[in-house]
C-alpha cells in the first residue's frame, strides 16, 4: 500500500501489487461476481492472509483499457484448498511499462484491508 491523498482512506495499492509472478504465471485475481455467487465476501479473498494484506476492486473496464486480458481460471481440487477458488482468475498480458501498473493502481480502490488475523 502506498499513500495516496486523493482516494478515500488516503491509501491504494502500488503499482507492484499489480504484476505477474515472479515464475512468469499470470496474475491472479477473484472475480467479484463470482465471490459473491457463491456466497463469500471481501474478507474471504484475504483468508488466513496476515495484516497489512488487502483487497483491491480492479475495474474490468481499466485492464481491459490496459491490453490485459481476464481468463476463468476456477481452481479445482487444491493442495491447500482457499474458500474462493470457484471465482480465480487469471489477468494476462504485459504489465509493462510501470505506467500501465500505475494507471490500474490509481483506479483500483483498496475494499478491505486485513488488520488482525
Amino acid at each position: 500500500m502506498v499513500s495516496d491523498p486523493k482516494v478515500p482512506g488516503g491509501r491504494r495499492a502500488s503499482a507492484a501489487a499489480f504484476t505477474d509472478d515472479s515464475d512468469g504465471s499470470p496474475m491472479s485475481a477473484y472475480l467479484q461476481s463470482v465471490v459473491d455467487c457463491i456466497g463469500l465476501t471481501k474478507e474471504h479473498v484475504v483468508h488466513e492472509k496476515e495484516p497489512g494484506w488487502a483487497v483491491a476492486a480492479i475495474p474490468v473496464e481499466t485492464l481491459i483499457a490496459e491490453e490485459q486480458n481476464i481468463e476463468r481460471d476456477p481452481i479445482t481440487a487444491p493442495p491447500e484448498p482457499h474458500p474462493c477458488d470457484p471465482a480465480h482468475a487469471l489477468v494476462r498480458g504485459n504489465k509493462n511499462p510501470k505506467g500501465r501498473r500505475d494507471r490500474i493502481a490509481q483506479v483500483s480502490p483498496l475494499v478491505h484491508i486485513v488488520t488482525k488475523r
